[in-house]
């Protein structure tokens, strides 16, 4: 594991939301500011306030009472980490999945900071490699679009869930017969 990851590990995900915020805004703006913290997160700006003295301790923002706010290297590679994390995750959902934008966006920002980075290494390729082919992913993307809208039109999703064949009782439908006899001697 990186010395990167190791140390984004070692802060709460709620830290990693600010310094994800932070990095958005310095990005935008220049800077951060403490009231544009509060509003992003939702929070208090005395919350703010007694988080961004935790990530000055920690050494990931430069930060003094009434100033603006900027990421320190640490934080910057940090912050952009995160994003790049969100991102990857709510391309795969919105586009992969087709959920809709901000339900992505909510579920990414949960998922950010549990998922290893192998996966959201593999979620980045797989989305790249559908990018890379639109013209045949076209015609896959709208297929299970209306299939998935099928489903649950007739309310079968949760049916089919509850009343699937056991692993073995699918992988049997799928084989033949000869291969069955062969795989499970």
């Amino acid at each position: 594991m990186s010395k990167e990851r190791n140390e984004t590990r070692q802060l709460s995900p709620v830290l990693e939301n600010y310094l994800e915020i932070i990095f958005y805004q310095e990005i935008h703006e220049g800077a951060a500011r403490a009231s544009s913290i509060a509003e992003a997160a939702g929070v208090s700006r005395s919350t703010v306030t007694s988080t961004l003295k935790t990530l000055k301790e920690m050494g990931y923002v430069d930060y003094e009472p009434y100033s603006l706010i900027h990421l320190t290297e640490a934080g910057m590679h940090i912050g952009r980490d995160v994003a790049h994390r969100h991102i990857v995750i709510q391309e795969f959902l919105q586009h992969v999945l087709q959920l809709e934008a901000a339900f992505s966006s909510n579920v990414a920002c949960e998922l950010e900071h549990v998922l290893p980075p192998e996966v959201i290494r593999r979620l980045g390729q797989f989305v790249l490699y559908m990018q890379s082919r639109e013209e045949t992913w076209k015609d896959w993307r709208e297929d299970y679009k209306k299939i998935r809208l099928e489903h649950i039109r007739a309310g079968s999703e949760a049916k089919e869930v509850r009343n699937a064949p056991p692993m073995l009782a699918l992988r049997s439908q799928l084989l033949r017969p000869d291969d069955l006899d062969e795989k499970y001697r």
